[in-house]
């Protein structure tokens, strides 16, 4: 039986940053700020990671979210398993939920997690479920001192593919658009990558 596919889900924003050419912008994807998210609680946003992380595929199955350990501490769980490293907990969930007793496996930040799932070997399917957030006023951008371990232009570039809405909404298990959506004074947009 193929491993599961590892989704990692993250909310991003651009930030613009010098580069080394003197007159040239680069833009960082903006995950944290502080130790928190960037941004204020956007409700659509808020409630689609919740129903995608909890929505398993099968009745019989259960759905495993991995995060850092700074992210567990905001978050707390009661039925957390503890680990040391993303390749231990995930053997250690699938020694836990063998037979197909395992349903979808998240990785939900913060930025070291984010990245060693990035590196991890081919052998596993990876995707991405971004949603991107920007403010109204595209003259502004939000704060952030933490960076998702990759660019949008590095992701076209080294292997990743952009999948169309269909596959999506087939991956999350709901309908996605992917069209831009106002929430106060932002707007966000849900998008999907696949490593190839």
């Amino acid at each position: 039986m193929p491993p599961n596919p590892l989704t990692l889900i993250v909310a991003t924003t651009p930030i613009k940053t010098k580069t080394t050419k003197p007159a040239v912008l680069s833009e960082r994807l903006g995950i944290g700020h502080g130790g928190a998210l960037p941004w204020p609680r956007i409700k659509a946003d808020m409630s689609f990671f919740a129903r995608v992380t909890t929505r398993a595929p099968r009745p019989d199955t259960t759905n495993a979210i991995l995060m850092g350990q700074q992210q567990e501490t905001q978050t707390p769980t009661t039925d957390a398993i503890v680990e040391t490293g993303l390749e231990t907990a995930l053997q250690t969930l699938e020694t836990k939920y063998q037979g197909g007793k395992l349903g979808k496996i998240f990785v939900i930040g913060g930025a070291e997690i984010y990245a060693a799932a990035l590196r991890m070997a081919g052998s596993r399917p990876l995707r991405i479920v971004m949603t991107n957030v920007q403010k109204i006023n595209p003259q502004e951008e939000f704060e952030c001192d933490t960076f998702f371990p990759v660019d949008e232009e590095l992701v076209h570039e080294r292997g990743w593919r952009k999948v169309m809405p269909e596959e999506l909404t087939e991956w999350v298990g709901e309908t996605v658009s992917c069209e831009w959506k106002e929430e106060g004074d932002v707007r966000i947009q849900m998008v999907g990558y696949e490593r190839i």
